[in-house]
């Protein structure tokens, strides 16, 4: 589970199978010298433990209208002000009795929220709930298998999905389980699982080591339809991986979804007929604006496709193999950060560097999350970042509210 500094198509995707590769066959290129001509604020910074190290993990923070939410994978939880990075309180899962003999809690997959509650899943099989407001904890509970993707909270369930493929639904108060629904697979796959998305309260959809799209009645757990987004291709195991571990993205009454194999497509709800097809490869979420969608493909090339049609507004191919993160949009900017922890603004509209900054030589290793003109950027050693394109004053009526 552990990289090297160089990566390999190969070493990239035994990284996401839990294992790590030293073959230097292509090395990443060198990061790109860009001329700032953005303005942009660095607001604050703070530790929130030891990180995640050299694992492949997508603990991502999470953000409400007066906190953000981060976690280190040795079980340090912090909320902080989302203005000024003042912390609000700290919570240390490895305290829990069932972490006692571990090295780590693992914390994994990210922090979801949920009606003055916090949601994290382990790789130890359980799922913490937290109270947003102190940090104290509500309930935990033990699925038994590994969880490294966030769950996805709706009113009164809490959807987990784990690493083996099952999809659970959880009574958001108290932890029990509620149903179940998913097959082990003995496909070589990717280490990665696709976070469960929530469509109208009635459905929840998830990606699967297949090729598919699944959608799951929320009430019954049963399978509603599935939908093929990658076709495996080639003649060896690596090169047909045919896995949809990114999220899918919901706008509306369409839904996006990118797979591995090399195909993007965009469904309409509740036909679940296609819309257009796409060929990109990516293991990472999408993220879009009210035009477009964004994607980091498996080479970490950044693309821009326009939603009406799927046409390519354009292509950033400038930072070849160097584990770009998936992209998140501030404003009219697309962000992503890289492994040698560089953050990068690209322009919305033509693709081209604006701005860069190297905020942690550990790397950056999800996509910023995005708050009220806020990009929130987390590194590998432990360091939550928040940046913006406005400056501390002008956030300071909402601090003093």
């Amino acid at each position: 589970m552990r990289f090297g500094k160089f990566f390999t198509v190969l070493g990239m995707v035994g990284l996401l199978c839990g294992c790590s590769f030293d073959v230097d066959v292509y090395e990443p290129v060198e990061a790109p010298r860009i001329t700032n001509t953005l303005s942009v604020n660095h607001l604050w910074d703070r530790s929130i433990g030891s990180g995640v190290g050299h694992f492949y993990s997508r603990l991502s923070p999470a953000v409400d209208d007066k906190k953000v939410y981060a976690a280190s994978r040795n079980g340090d939880v912090y909320a902080f002000d989302k203005y000024t990075g003042s912390k609000f309180w700290h919570t240390d899962i490895s305290d829990e009795d069932e972490n006692d003999n571990r090295r780590s809690v693992g914390l994994s997959g990210g922090i979801t929220l949920g009606d003055g509650y916090i949601y994290i899943p382990a790789e130890n099989g359980y799922v913490y709930a937290l109270n947003a407001e102190d940090g104290e904890l509500y309930w935990k509970h033990n699925i038994g298998t590994e969880i490294i993707a966030a769950t996805a909270y709706d009113y009164d369930k809490l959807y987990v999905m784990t690493s083996s493929g099952h999809l659970y639904a959880l009574n958001s108060s108290n932890g029990e389980e509620i149903w179940s629904t998913g097959n082990d697979s003995k496909i070589l796959a990717l280490r990665g699982s696709s976070a469960p998305v929530v469509i109208n309260n009635e459905v929840v959809a998830y990606g699967s080591v297949d090729g598919k799209l699944n959608f799951i009645n929320t009430q019954l757990g049963v399978l509603i339809k599935q939908v093929t987004i990658g076709v495996a291709r080639g003649a060896t195991q690596l090169s047909r991986l045919n896995d949809v571990v990114s999220s899918p993205v919901v706008i509306s009454n369409e839904v996006y979804a990118v797979g591995i194999s090399g195909e993007l497509k965009g469904i309409e709800l509740p036909q679940f007929s296609n819309i257009w097809s796409r060929n990109y490869a990516s293991y990472q979420d999408l993220a879009y604006d009210l035009s477009d969608i964004a994607v980091t493909d498996r080479n970490g090339h950044v693309h821009a496709v326009i939603r009406m049609d799927g046409s390519e507004r354009w292509v950033n191919s400038a930072l070849t193999y160097r584990l770009v993160t998936a992209p998140a949009y501030l404003g009219d900017y697309v962000l992503v950060g890289d492994y040698e922890g560089y953050l990068y603004f690209l322009d919305g509209v033509t693709g081209h560097f604006v701005y860069q900054e190297q905020v942690d030589s550990s790397g950056i290793y999800v996509a910023p999350v995005i708050s009220d003109d806020i990009a929130y950027v987390v590194t590998r050693n432990g360091e939550l970042h928040a940046y913006s394109l406005k400056s501390k004053k002008d956030f300071e009526e909402n601090v003093e509210e």
